[in-house]
């Protein structure tokens, strides 16, 4: 888990302005470095550069690349667009977030700053002959990267608006997210005990979705009242001011109680950081959108399902493990994630959209029965019960006995594996 101002500096890095604004800064300090760098170039080689050279290839680069970056942006935002309309609109977020697309677009920004630097400092007579030639070498470098840039930004550009590739993405975010909270199921802190909500209630001032838990500020304000203090809204929850945020077992007085409800950020929109419910819910939205009868797509589903398995085993193992690690915030409680919960968000609405389809269906039936023979019990009870709901859903929406009985007959092997 990360404190606040860990997660504010992580999602600023992942601002397109911000890399555009490190890019620009490094491409203006190298145009001012070529005239540091003008005295240790010997003077036969220097004049080697003929006049006009430096000035006429910064001005190429700078013409081209003002109309490679509108064009790379232009595609971005189509590309956006283009999932948000074949995948799911909380997606796109992830696409977003991509490093490679953001660090093409600031190497073509920054290639344009750097020669536009250039041009001004030749033009206020900066550069001495020595000067110029060291900024012909630094172009040629940049010319380089910007080339380089270019090849990998067209083959990725061929692949980001890929259902498959959307579908990567966020499976490989789902996956980073299960394992972080996994490791520290409870936030970094310890299991509720009997009475903990007998305390202060702490409410917050407006309505909406907790983004972000900072367990630390928690810990440290509950340490310094000598107390404990119980969680009620976790990551991904609706708060809103009838609904406490966490309990305190002391009388807080009003800057502890400022400082708490400043541990927790509130946004419009969920996030995907401390969230894994959230991950699970974007690709089972992935899935029904694919089953929607104007696109009846079940392949993309049963690859869905696929990738549920897979995430829901690595949370089986994982959270073992982060069971047994110590706390990191011992005064704080939290209540973990709860198996039910998570079965639904990946699960759940599949029972209802791949009801009529047999292969889906299926699919399904075998992915239940994998789960419940990974051994725990609430995975198995989980699992049956799952497997239960979906026949009672394809009894009414398959037409043919023959698909019943093969679907009912795979929810048997369920119920077997979890020995219920």
């Amino acid at each position: 888990m990360t404190s606040k101002l860990v997660w504010i500096l992580r999602r600023i890095i992942r601002q397109i302005w911000f890399r555009v604004s490190v890019y620009g800064l490094a491409a203006i300090l190298t145009a001012l470095v070529a005239s540091v760098l003008a005295d240790f170039v010997p003077k036969e080689i220097a004049n080697r550069v003929g006049d006009g050279t430096a000035s006429s290839i910064l001005s190429i680069l700078a013409s081209s690349m003002l109309v490679v970056a509108t064009f790379s942006l232009g595609s971005m935002v189509q590309a956006y667009a283009a999932a948000s309309q074949s995948v799911t609109p909380r997606a796109t977020q992830i696409l977003i977030d991509d490093s490679f697309s953001q660090n093409v677009i600031s190497t073509f920004l920054g290639a344009f700053v750097f020669a536009m630097g250039g041009l001004i400092a030749l033009s206020l007579d900066l550069y001495s002959r020595a000067g110029e030639f060291v900024l012909v070498v630094v172009s040629g470098l940049v010319i380089t990267l910007v080339l380089t840039s270019l090849f990998g930004w067209l083959d990725h550009l061929a692949n980001l608006v890929r259902l498959g590739e959307t579908m990567a993405k966020v499976s490989s975010r789902a996956e980073a997210v299960l394992r972080t909270r996994a490791a520290a199921p409870r936030l970094g802190g310890v299991s509720p005990t009997a009475g903990s909500r007998d305390g202060t209630a702490v409410w917050p001032e407006t309505t909406g979705y907790v983004r972000h838990v900072d367990p630390f500020r928690l810990q440290k304000i509950a340490a310094k009242a000598e107390g404990h203090i119980r969680i009620n809204s976790m990551p991904g929850n609706l708060a809103d001011p009838t609904t406490p945020l966490l309990w305190a077992s002391w009388a807080p007085d009003e800057g502890e109680i400022t400082a708490m409800r400043s541990a927790f950020t509130l946004g419009l929109e969920r996030s995907f950081d401390q969230d894994p419910r959230f991950c699970l819910q974007v690709l089972t939205e992935i899935a029904s959108r694919a089953l929607s009868p104007g696109i009846n797509d079940p392949g993309t589903a049963i690859g869905v399902i696929a990738a549920q398995q897979r995430l829901l085993a690595i949370w089986c193992e994982v959270r073992i493990a982060g069971e047994k690690l110590p706390a990191d915030c011992p005064r704080v409680m939290a209540p973990r994630l709860s198996t039910d919960d998570l079965f639904d968000d990946a699960f759940g609405p599949l029972l209802r959209d791949a009801a009529g389809m047999v292969e889906v269906g299926g699919r399904l039936q075998k992915t239940l029965a994998s789960l419940a023979a990974l051994g725990p019990a609430d995975y198995a009870r989980a699992a049956q019960s799952f497997s239960a709901r979906a026949i009672l859903h394809s009894d009414e929406a398959l037409p043919v006995a023959d698909d019943r009985e093969r679907l009912q007959a795979l929810s048997a092997r369920v119920a077997s594996t979890a020995g219920l």
